[in-house]
């Protein structure tokens, strides 16, 4: 038998019960109201101005949703939801907006197994100062000279041949197969060549940057949009194009998307985004936005990142982080330079200004180990020398300073950085 005490503590626990229920119902009643009047808000707004895209002032989750609901069900409006076409060169019409703030579910890793054989240049050599000057195929090096044209460089017998002439400035070099493919910077139009030479084909207009992989060209456009021209057509697609105001600079893909980097120089922020190949809708941040340079040149190699990050002292460290870890690992330390490093299997090629000589050095990424490759002399770091790789060569390449006297130079990455195993470029070909 209860005594009185237990009933006590039984009417009191009961008690307790009944207040959490009505606090619960008052604050689900609340709830319910404030949907309502979000709802009646949105059609109100919707009647009023059926395009005003009120879904970008309102975090993603329940209230997105609701948005999307009534454009669909009320407004028979299709939503993000739906697959987008991309815009194709039949339809240029482009539509800059802001990203979503919407970060990247990271894919499995399998989503950057490229066949590298397929690949057009290496990421690094298109983004540094060279701009792509210098690129390679299994049998041939090819380089470009402001005013000279493209050259040809067989490395076993280390044998030159000019193969484009001609008062042009190509660069983005990229070859696969029997093409090669360059933009003339000076017109910014995309051309491709046979290998051995001759007269190109325009296939393609307004191309600030190009990068080949299988059957796709990239691109960023003169206009700051992001797309590709697929090689098989030369159709060309826009993904994507950068609100008033944003630069764009490429940094790598996956085998479903593109990835680049947006440059606000007012507010000096970059924001990084990716837009998916087959819906110019899917566009997302694939990491957190950064200001005052603390992340520079940024690219993304078979799913690596690498990039100068800068440190307390605002000297900046040379990083590698694998594309959806939070692991970064420091590869070089308080870099004297800062350019895009150019990445080949193990090894890592950068720039070093040190005093007046750059130089091009090499990281073995697993042993961790440097060495000098060749350098230049009588530099002051405010030209476009930068380094090059070209299969078994390392090349210097660009103006010594701002305007100033050119330079090109290679050596055998089996050899020292000595003057009788460098090769220098003469006016008409490299020679020792």
């Amino acid at each position: 038998m209860m005594t009185e005490e237990e009933r006590q503590k039984m009417r009191q626990k009961r008690q307790r019960a009944r207040k959490r229920k009505r606090v619960r119902k008052k604050i689900l009643l609340i709830i319910a109201a404030i949907i309502i009047l979000l709802a009646v808000f949105i059609v109100t707004v919707k009647l009023v101005n059926p395009d005003f895209d009120i879904a970008s002032f309102l975090p993603n989750g329940k209230a997105q949703q609701a948005v999307e609901l009534i454009d669909s069900k009320l407004f028979k409006k299709e939503t993000t939801s739906s697959q987008a076409q991309p815009t194709t060169q039949k339809e240029t019409t482009t539509k800059a907006r802001d990203v979503k703030k919407t970060d990247y579910d990271y894919d499995d890793f399998s989503v950057f197994a490229f066949d590298t054989s397929l690949q057009g240049n290496q990421v690094g050599n298109l983004l540094n100062k060279s701009n792509g000057a210098v690129t390679y195929s299994s049998s041939y090096i090819y380089y470009s000279v402001e005013g000279k044209g493209i050259f040809r460089f067989e490395p076993n017998e280390e044998r030159n041949a000019k193969i484009v002439s001609g008062n042009y400035n190509f660069k983005y070099l990229n070859v696969l197969g029997d093409y090669l493919y360059a933009v003339d910077v000076n017109s910014s139009v995309l051309k491709k060549f046979s290998v051995s030479g001759g007269d190109g084909v325009n296939i393609g207009d307004n191309i600030a940057f190009a990068y080949l992989y299988n059957d796709k060209i990239y691109f960023i456009g003169t206009d700051n949009t992001v797309g590709f021209i697929n090689l098989n057509d030369n159709n060309k697609t826009v993904l994507y194009a950068a609100p008033a105001g944003k630069t764009v600079s490429f940094a790598g893909i996956s085998l479903s998307r593109v990835f680049f980097v947006t440059h606000d120089s007012v507010a000096n922020y970059d924001e990084y985004i990716t837009v998916n190949l087959n819906d110019s809708n899917d566009v997302l941040n694939f990491r957190d936005d950064t200001k005052d340079n603390e992340i520079v040149n940024l690219s993304l190699e078979c799913g690596f990142m690498y990039y100068y990050r800068k440190n307390d002292d605002s000297s900046y460290s040379l990083c590698r982080q694998k594309f959806g870890s939070d692991n970064i690992v420091t590869l070089i330390e308080k870099c004297s330079l800062t350019d895009y490093p150019v990445v080949y299997a193990n090894r890592l090629y950068f720039g070093e200004l040190d005093g007046s000589k750059y130089k091009a050095r090499e990281l073995n990424m697993n042993s961790k180990a440097t060495k000098t490759m060749l350098y230049v002399s009588n530099c002051d770091g405010t030209g476009t020398l930068a380094v090059g790789y070209g299969y078994q060569y390392v090349f210097l390449i660009g103006t010594k300073s701002e305007g100033g006297e050119f330079a090109c130079k290679a050596s055998c990455i089996y050899t020292s950085s000595s003057s009788d195993n460098t090769l220098s470029f003469n006016g008409k070909k490299l020679t020792y």
